[in-house]
């Protein structure tokens, strides 16, 4: 567990609005956590602080024991960490090949062949789809793409911001289960997250977020065995579907 994120009495925001509020937590090495919390609670500023793209005012980030506050993102991107935004991950008028092939433009040509066929087996969709515009692909189609892009550099950890949003559930699930098969294969996955009852399916660990500060934590089934709690802090049930990870 040597390659664990930690953050100690983080605070971070932008400019001078500061947004996360004295927070400390730990994430595991080959683990899949997720940072749960309503909306304007600092989830999204969590992953962009680990990601360096935030101001810190104070507290530490470090991987593997070494600071990575200060860093740029390029320097903390080669210390093996992948950050996948929300929005404008992929470019949309772009082939999903020629966003591969960007994504991988730095590498050797053994590099990337190796990386780009790694990605359509992993994501075997994408590969049917290679010559079509990423712009005219479906929402889940297009999140596949973002996370292919992560991918492509085999990154250690991968953190994505809400890969659900605005998908059909079965749709989510899919794109749950490929994050599932990267876990699997020991990438570390922090997963901001609306859907309590869908991503508890498959996390290990989670913290909810409220107001800049961590308010709760837990495994996946303490957190589904104490939805009074987790519901006074989303302000939403998680209903009664958690059976453990991946089930």
């Amino acid at each position: 567990m040597t390659d664990m994120i930690e953050i100690d009495k983080l605070r971070a925001g932008y400019g001078k609005l500061e947004i996360l509020h004295n927070v400390s937590l730990t994430l595991p090495a080959d683990q899949f956590t997720t940072i749960l919390g309503p909306n304007g609670s600092g989830k999204s500023t969590l992953l962009k602080s680990i990601f360096g793209i935030t101001t810190i005012f104070e507290g530490s980030i470090t991987y593997g024991g070494e600071e990575l506050t200060g860093l740029s993102t390029a320097q903390i991107g080669r210390r093996g960490i992948a950050y996948v935004p929300q929005r404008d991950n992929i470019f949309p008028a772009m082939s999903v090949h020629d966003n591969l092939l960007l994504g991988a433009r730095t590498m050797s040509r053994a590099e990337r062949e190796e990386a780009m066929a790694g990605s359509y087996d992993l994501f075997p969709i994408l590969q049917k789809r290679r010559g079509q515009r990423a712009g005219q692909l479906s929402g889940g189609e297009r999140q596949m793409v973002a996370m292919a892009l992560a991918w492509l550099r085999r990154p250690q950890v991968i953190l994505l911001d809400e890969p659900t949003a605005g998908l059909a559930p079965l749709v989510a699930t899919e794109v749950f289960r490929t994050l599932q098969t990267l876990r699997d294969r020991g990438v570390t996955l922090v997963v901001v997250e609306q859907n309590a009852r869908r991503v508890l399916r498959f996390s290990e660990y989670v913290y909810v977020m409220r107001e800049g500060t961590v308010a709760f934590q837990g495994t996946a089934a303490e957190v589904a065995a104490d939805e009074d709690t987790v519901k006074g802090y989303l302000g939403v049930g998680i209903g009664k579907t958690f059976s453990g990870p991946g089930n």
